[in-house]
């Protein structure tokens, strides 16, 4: 049982990447590279301590400068505000469309007990659907606590500090959410001038990939209307709409804007009080909000979430080993035959497993951070997973729902210039050098976070 769950705790979270940030180019190697997909020429920036306060966490832009970190958690975040259109974005097209890797793949409907696998194939197993599942319930679980499907609703002011954060908030950012439900029809996101204010609005699909991205550097600021349209639902033409097309009838919609001072405050407070959203047909109640679940309940729960949300071919291959324990749509864990030690030791797996990931995501991120001079980088597959499953789970114990690196950059600044881990003991000061502030298209900034990522 004991490896069991060793085995589970390696299996789930870890999200840091130490090569994704480009190291210091200059003569002091101790510097770490505050980066994005796009290396450049190091700039100088410089923190130091000062005396004695909190935790950090930074938040940077595209292309970065090297910096000089003595004692911070800092998050680094980049928004780029460059033109960027595939040609699904193209002016010439009025269709959007996001797809996936969906395809057809068999799961077993009655099981061989005399085959069904043992005590340490089982653990491993559940291990790995946990692992697999576990962003699907918290999608899940953001749809059931929903004031609405359908439904627009955006905060009003900055994230407080000490709030259950949804996600790591930024201190400069307006939020906006939406749980879709696209059955009965198209959804249509209507949105104002937005002249050259940074926002985004990020389309996530029950994997919490980022299927698409509305907003100014994918679609531009100009006034629009977007008909928000599952591929499998009704085929409805929004008149004046450009039609964006999506993998899922179950969408999750992150709206982020960008504010600074009191007066810019109400002045973005009044573009959003303009986002509005619009069904074209029936739309259903929130589902009922539930805990999720531990042990063998919670990869029963992952099977309900699949047959509401029907899994990508491309994870055909993890879907045919998990279906041997009894999870997969349409499958139940006590289908399975499994043994009674067998069933101990995957419950076992799961508990233990899930309860450890947290130390196992802070873990690789800090290991990481180790090879960049205390910095820690995401993966190029953040925000856009594929099959890496263990990063998709890392993140939603770092930060949920993540941008793709094309929308933002976060560099989590987690070790000193002598790698010695942050201490809220301590206070620290960044310093750039004049003309090397942090190169972004659209802004970055600098958000300091406790161990639980509140404010």
């Amino acid at each position: 049982v004991f490896a069991a769950a060793l085995g589970a705790a390696a299996a789930i979270g870890g999200a840091g990447h130490a090569e994704a940030a480009p190291r210091a180019d200059g003569p002091d190697r101790d510097v770490g590279a505050v980066g994005s997909s796009t290396p450049s020429a190091a700039g100088a920036a410089r923190l130091s301590r000062i005396a004695s306060a909190t935790d950090a966490t930074t938040k940077m832009s595209h292309a970065a400068p090297s910096v000089w970190v003595q004692r911070v958690p800092v998050r680094i975040a980049t928004k780029r505000n460059a033109p960027h259109r595939s040609s699904a974005t193209s002016s010439t097209s009025p269709t959007l469309t996001a797809s996936d890797a969906r395809g057809t793949f068999s799961v077993p409907t009655r099981f061989n007990t005399a085959f069904a696998p043992g005590p340490i194939r089982s653990a491993i197993l559940a291990a790995r659907a946990a692992t697999y599942g576990y962003p699907l319930l918290e999608f899940e679980r953001f749809r059931s606590e929903a004031p609405g499907l359908n439904t627009l609703w955006s905060e009003s002011g900055f994230a407080a500090p000490g709030a259950a954060p949804i996600w790591r908030p930024n201190a400069d950012t307006l939020y906006s959410r939406a749980a879709l439900d696209l059955g009965g029809g198209p959804v249509v996101l209507s949105l104002p001038d937005m002249g050259d204010r940074y926002f985004s609005f990020q389309l996530n699909d029950p994997y919490t990939n980022s299927v698409f991205y509305l907003g100014t550097r994918s679609t531009g600021s100009a006034p629009g209307r977007f008909a928000i349209t599952w591929d499998g639902g009704p085929p409805v033409t929004v008149e004046g709409a450009q039609t964006v097309t999506v993998p899922y009838r179950n969408i999750v919609l992150l709206g982020r804007t960008l504010a600074g001072d009191a007066a810019d405050q109400s002045q973005a407070l009044a573009l959003i009080d303009r986002y509005s959203l619009t069904p074209t047909g029936p739309t259903e109640s929130p589902p009922t909000s539930v805990p999720i679940p531990s042990g063998l309940a919670m990869l029963d729960a992952i099977s309900a979430a699949m047959e509401l949300n029907p899994p990508p071919g491309s994870d055909a291959a993890l879907l045919r080993a998990i279906a041997g324990i009894g999870v997969g749509p349409g499958l139940r864990v006590a289908d399975a035959g499994l043994g009674p030690l067998t069933t101990i030791v995957a419950d076992a797996a799961v508990r233990i497993g899930v309860a450890a990931a947290s130390f196992r995501t802070a873990s690789s991120q800090y290991i990481a951070a180790l090879g960049n001079g205390g910095w820690a980088a995401p993966p190029p597959a953040i925000g856009d997973y594929g099959t890496d499953y263990r990063l998709r789970a890392g993140v939603f114990f770092v930060g949920p729902w993540a941008n793709i690196r094309d929308e933002a950059i976060y560099l989590g600044g987690l070790l000193d210039q002598t790698l010695l881990p942050l201490n809220g003991r301590n206070s620290y000061q960044i310093y750039f050098a004049p003309g090397d502030e942090p190169p972004a298209d659209a802004f970055w900034s600098v958000t300091v976070y406790d161990s639980d990522g509140a404010l």
